[in-house]
């Protein structure tokens, strides 16, 4: 069928004897319904926006299910580059916090560019809301 995308789950309707498969790549919702009896499917696709796509992406990495999500490749990759992002973000803070606190001649230089950082993540709020 040349359906590509992470398959969120499998829902069967015995009423019908139909299977109905959606599966999600950033930017598009692919639903795949097929009847059983005949062995048809009925492929229809939806495509999102940008920020329906990162929210989608925000929400993949996550512990949640993590047996069922993660089946398409992409998805995998996305999975690591977030894990290392959030790991190494945490040691580039546990690590300043102690070089902070061990190097007291770089304190009022520390203090002045995180002064400057957050005057600039103000003023990015501030233009943001306006």
């Amino acid at each position: 069928m040349n359906v590509h995308g992470e398959i969120n789950f499998v829902r069967r309707i015995a009423a019908e004897n139909r299977l109905v498969v959606p599966v999600n790549v950033p930017g598009r919702e692919t639903e795949v319904s097929l009847h059983l009896p005949s062995g048809t499917a009925v492929i229809t696709e939806r495509a999102n926006s940008f920020w329906n796509s990162v929210v989608y992406l925000h929400k993949m990495p996550g512990p949640h299910n993590v047996a069922l999500r993660g089946n398409w490749l992409y998805i995998g990759i996305w999975r690591w580059f977030a894990d290392v992002t959030a790991y190494a973000t945490l040691f580039i803070t546990i690590s300043g916090i102690y070089l902070w606190t061990a190097l007291k001649a770089e304190r009022r230089i520390g203090l002045a560019i995180l002064t400057a950082g957050t005057l600039t993540f103000l003023g990015m709020v501030l233009t943001l809301a306006l």
